[in-house]
């Protein structure tokens, strides 16, 4: 699927990038444009460097791995950037009060959902990329009873968390059916539906996958993982986002920041130990994450990185959220869902991979 390379302004402005303007980002940032990749000498030796912080929507693991690669490698430096990670969790403030309160320049949200809703309460952000191209959110089942679609559920007992059985009731909405199921809240282990308790258990696709094969034994070929992608509702994932006029204020610095954070992350594909081991010894060496793990969570994420709409990394394309996932959002019971084009600014992704290539 092809997408038009479009900017979307925070007040609504939008402007086509026809191929020829494209082409001329292209060539200049291929002339000589500080920050381009491989130019080490772009910020000069004792160069005060431009502190971004960085509120991140979960704990310092390998959720972020090509992040930490390109702070590892050095490529924020060559942008004259150091990031300050701040990092999420359970009992952490979500990105959207961190940044709110001025506590964080950027926010990379894994909940598309709640970041959406908080438009409502009079916050101006831009979104300037998206590092899932599709969201981990998943329904996880034993391959002796698989849920591949709504038919697979109906008049049977499935589990989750607090507050996803909204997730629920829009796969049944469409497919067209009445919910038809029994909801047991669960907590994030998954033993629930080892037991049988249930026949689907609401999961990220890249986290209690794991459990099952590390903590139970079990190979991929014993359990199945439904993307809600394939259940009608596809969403972005890990947007990266700001307040409008910080965005707006600092552009060489978002341009930066995505250039940088696009060579980490293929990098990032290229071996998964490397994320991982970072987070294990550096960036969550207080955790106590386990490498073996870390290793296959870094494996299970990279296919969600890349996507399957052909789209460069990090992008995020207005009409294709109109068009595919706010219906399935209207469907799980979102109201008031702010127009896309009104938020989401390509404009700095655009120039950082022209830059790249």
């Amino acid at each position: 699927m092809s997408h038009p390379l479009s900017r979307a302004t925070p007040h609504g402005r939008k402007r086509i990038l026809t191929a020829s303007s494209f082409a001329l980002v292209a060539s200049l940032a291929l002339a000589g444009c500080a920050g381009a990749a491989g130019d080490a000498e772009s910020t000069e030796v004792g160069e005060e460097l431009t502190t971004i912080r960085v509120s991140l929507g979960w704990i310092k693991n390998v959720e972020w791995g090509g992040f930490w690669i390109a702070d590892a490698e050095g490529y924020y430096a060559e942008e004259g950037i150091e990031v300050e990670w701040i990092g999420g969790g359970p009992n952490a403030p979500t990105t959207m009060a961190t940044v709110a309160a001025g506590d964080a320049d950027l926010g990379i949200v894994p909940g598309t959902q709640s970041w959406l809703q908080t438009f409502a309460d009079g916050n101006d952000w831009t979104a300037i990329g998206a590092l899932f191209q599709e969201s981990p959110g998943a329904l996880v089942s034993l391959a002796d009873d698989p849920v591949t679609s709504a038919e697979d559920m109906v008049g049977k007992t499935v589990l989750g968390q607090e507050g996803t059985q909204i997730n629920y009731d829009a796969v049944f909405a469409l497919a067209g059916l009445e919910p038809d199921y029994e909801f047991i809240p669960v907590g994030y282990d998954i033993a629930p539906l080892v037991d049988g308790q249930g026949v689907a258990y609401t999961a990220y696709a890249t986290n209690q996958p794991i459990m099952l094969e590390e903590q139970y034994g079990l190979s991929p070929d014993d359990y199945v993982v439904t993307l809600y992608a394939e259940l009608g509702m596809p969403l972005y994932g890990n947007v990266v986002y700001g307040d409008s006029a910080y965005i707006e204020e600092n552009g060489d610095l978002m341009e930066g920041f995505l250039r940088a954070s696009i060579r980490g992350w293929e990098e990032n594909g290229e071996d998964f130990a490397v994320g991982a081991q970072l987070s294990v010894d550096e960036y969550g060496a207080d955790l106590g994450l386990d490498i073996v793990q870390q290793t296959r969570e870094n494996e299970l994420q990279q296919p969600l990185v890349v996507g399957e709409y052909g789209d460069p990394l990090f992008w995020m394309d207005p009409e294709l959220m109109l068009e595919l996932m706010y219906p399935g959002l209207e469907a799980a019971g979102y109201t008031d869902l702010p127009d896309p084009n009104e938020y989401i600014d390509m404009s700095y992704l655009e120039a950082a991979h022209a830059s790249l290539e």
